[in-house]
């Protein structure tokens, strides 16, 4: 059994009251009509008494109190099982993205995990509220009106389930029809979403280039696209439904006509013969339900593949926990490294990174040093090879327990839209505002946070886009303080912002980093020049190790990198000669 398959049965499963409920609607729904147009028989044949009459109307009566109350219950058990499957659904998808490696988020898009969230899990919710009820008394009612018709007559019972093979074939016809129509249709959502969501974000940009951007025409393209396969979906569903309804009423003509002939000849009465053809109605309204109702089965697969593409996401082990890795070195031996389908990043990596001590990756853009990072934390599992923290295997470890030992200052801050306050106890859910304070001072934004008008209350803005690079930067090395891990990693913490904010965040990283294993990626040479290690890499590989005095001899990669960091910092437009340049265009140079 698929996971789609399991993950089916167990949201189906949970509709079983609503079920129940049903049946005993559909049974207190039929009986009235029988009753009724028995009545009328014996009432046109003057051998109905007054007595049974309203023995007659009083269980009619008592059936459309029970149907309602049924069909009430049915109704709030179906939305009850509905809405407690969509949030246990999303709670699940949730806490599994929480577990999966962040190479999982590389191949699947923010707008694609979106959809199925909200969307998918949506359109299970209507299926189990609407379309798995409606279906259910679509399914049950033809089969209590074909038992009903063979008491009647079984010559009648049978010319009324006559169009049932011709509605077999054409459902089956169009079923594949059906499906890609509506895959169609949901990868339009998605891509819908996916540009809507892109375009929200990078509205500043959009607005800079103007006239000359395409990313409005193409996010509205992309919504009449949606609009074209919806209408699409939808009329390929109307053929068919047309097809099955004169399919089914012609099982009703031939139990006219069978029923009109049978009483001619006196085998059955004019009661049986209106009782017939109402049932025959019923019989044939309800079957014709059924095929409508394929398109709720359609949309609830697509939907329940999405939620189980997330959930079928094998998540790394959580089998054990570290002992005391603080107190030992991070080693890696042999490492080798590629994304799902792709050539390979990191090639033979062997490294010892001494505990305590600070370390710079350095070299050219791709060529590994974030990689191998994220690998050290343990958001991916290497390809080969093997990294032990204090002597413990990562891949042997729970990540909630390499979790504890990173902390990680990135280049680009990503603040909660929430108080300053929240976003900085995120590093120690239960630290005190003394503590917050304490570390929001060590990192060199207390002064600047009392400054506003709200203090640690201030809301950041979604995104914290309240709030400069440098700012933001600050607040998560509070952050990072606060949560007081053994190993800080600093991702181009500095890259991006002013002179002052950089000298404020030196400051802040020098609090942070206090008898903490420091590792640096950068491309600023001179600021790693006093780190214990230098590693250079290229390519993936590492091609020297060392301190800079050591790699300015015997790395020619390093001294060619550090030569050229000088050439650029010292490189200035050079003021021109004004004088000598009018002399020339007098001469006609």
């Amino acid at each position: 059994m698929t996971k789609q398959q399991e993950l089916e049965k167990q949201v189906k499963g949970k509709n079983k009251a609503s079920n129940i409920m049903i049946c005993l609607r559909i049974l207190f729904d039929l009986i009235p009509q029988v009753l009724l147009i028995k009545m009328t028989g014996m009432f046109f044949e003057e051998k109905i008494l007054r007595t049974e009459a309203i023995v007659y109307f009083a269980i009619i009566l008592g059936c459309f109190v029970f149907k309602a109350v049924f069909s009430y219950l049915a109704t709030r058990k179906a939305h009850d099982a509905a809405y407690a499957c969509l949030s246990e659904l999303r709670s699940r998808i949730v806490n599994h993205l929480k577990k999966l490696p962040l190479g999982f988020f590389q191949e699947h898009k923010t707008g694609e995990l979106t959809k199925i969230m909200e969307y998918d899990v949506e359109q299970i919710e209507g299926y189990l509220a609407h379309g798995l009820p409606e279906v259910m008394s679509a399914t049950l009612l033809p089969c209590a009106v074909f038992v009903a018709m063979l008491f009647v007559h079984p010559g009648l019972a049978l010319a009324m389930v006559v169009g049932l093979p011709l509605m077999w074939i054409t459902k089956k016809a169009f079923a594949s029809l059906w499906a890609k129509n509506f895959r169609i249709y949901a990868d339009s959502v998605t891509q819908m979403q996916e540009n809507i969501m892109e375009y929200v974000a990078n509205i500043p940009v959009i607005k800079a280039f103007g006239k000359e951007e395409t990313k409005t025409s193409k996010t509205l393209e992309s919504a009449k696209q949606y609009d074209f396969w919806a209408k699409k979906s939808m009329a390929g569903i109307s053929v068919p439904m047309g097809l099955i309804t004169f399919f089914m009423e012609s099982g009703v003509v031939l139990v006219m006509i069978l029923g009109t002939y049978l009483l001619s000849e006196g085998w059955i009465s004019v009661t049986q013969l209106i009782l017939s053809i109402v049932l025959g109605g019923l019989f044939t309204s309800s079957v014709a339900k059924t095929a409508t109702f394929q398109h709720y089965g359609i949309v609830f697969g697509e939907s329940m593949k999405g939620v189980a593409k997330i959930l079928a996401e094998e998540a790394p082990s959580e089998a054990s926990e570290y002992g005391d890795p603080e107190n030992g070195d991070i080693t890696v031996s042999s490492l080798c490294f590629a994304y799902k389908g792709k050539e390979k990043i990191l090639d033979d990596i062997n490294l010892v990174i001494p505990k305590g001590s600070k370390t710079a990756l350095v070299g050219a853009s791709g060529c590994g040093k974030t990689t191998l990072a994220g690998l050290l934390m343990g958001f991916w599992k290497p390809s080969s090879g093997h990294i032990s923290i204090g002597g413990t295997d990562t891949a042997n470890a729970s990540q909630q327990g390499l979790n504890r030992l990173f902390s990680v200052v990135q280049q680009d801050v990503f603040l909660f839209n929430t108080t300053i306050e929240e976003n900085i106890r995120i590093g120690k859910p239960d630290a005190t505002g003394k503590e917050i304070v304490e570390a929001a001072k060590k990192a060199c934004i207390h002064d600047f946070i009392m400054s506003l008008p709200n203090g640690y209350e201030t809301q950041t803005g979604e995104a914290g886009v309240k709030f400069s690079g440098g700012e933001k930067q600050r607040i998560a090395i509070a952050r990072m303080i606060l949560k007081d891990a053994p190993i800080v990693i600093l991702d181009e913490a500095t890259a991006a912002v002013d002179a002052e904010n950089e000298a404020y965040i030196k400051e802040a990283i020098d609090n942070l980093g206090k008898d903490k294993t420091i590792i640096t990626i950068a491309h600023h040479l001179s600021t790693i020049r006093d780190s214990d290690q230098i590693v250079v890499m290229e390519n993936g590989r590492v091609e020297g190790k060392g301190t800079h005095e050591e790699l300015m001899k015997e790395c020619n990669l390093y001294a060619t990198m550090v030569l050229d960091q000088e050439r650029s910092d010292n490189w200035s437009i050079r003021k021109p000669d004004l004088r000598y340049s009018v002399c020339q265009l007098k001469r006609g140079e």
